[in-house]
């Protein structure tokens, strides 16, 4: 239930009696295995991103593929993600700030994470500087707002890609 709230609603309407009434359990038993709010949204986000990412993971085979190659199509896939994966997308990379305050450190560690996984796909087998981690992080927010462009029809999925493509070689020189 948790989860459902969490992509219906945000984080920000996230609550022990939310779930609880959904559940239709007591929020006593939500307390009996979660300490509070935060380390049920923890779990839940954190679950989550571990689909995510499985849902993203490269072959075996594709691994032979150019940089160039393999890079446009994990963009294509991230494009194409379900809208109950782009929301916790945007749960994670969208304003900080909306969240309660003691849940940045996690959300922070969770960001580092999924940037890290970019960034090997981008630049495989270099340990990634903290300018990496930023330029992969405007790509995200690039993604974001890509979508919005897809869903209102001023773009097409492979107009996304190429524009994304464009954004990621300008901020990495790479051999493509």
């Amino acid at each position: 239930m948790a989860d459902e709230v969490l992509t219906k609603e945000g984080v920000a309407r996230l609550s022990i009696v939310e779930v609880a009434r959904r559940a239709g359990i007591s929020r006593q038993l939500i307390y009996q295995h979660f300490a509070d709010l935060n380390t049920l949204l923890i779990e839940v986000i954190r679950m989550r991103c571990a689909e995510v990412q499985l849902s993203l993971d490269i072959s075996e085979g594709a691994r032979e593929l150019e940089i160039r190659d393999l890079v446009e199509r994990q963009l294509h896939r991230v494009l194409t993600l379900p809208n109950r994966d782009r929301q916790l997308m945007r749960n994670l990379f969208g304003d900080i700030t909306a969240l309660p305050r003691d849940l940045w450190v996690t959300i922070a560690e969770i960001r580092q994470t999924v940037v890290a996984r970019w960034t090997n796909v981008i630049d495989p087998g270099n340990t990634p500087a903290p300018l990496s981690y930023a330029k992969i992080g405007l790509i995200i927010h690039a993604i974001l707002g890509a979508w919005d462009l897809i869903i209102d029809g001023s773009i097409t999925e492979d107009e996304a890609v190429n524009l994304l493509m464009n954004m990621t070689e300008s901020f990495f020189v790479l051999p493509w």
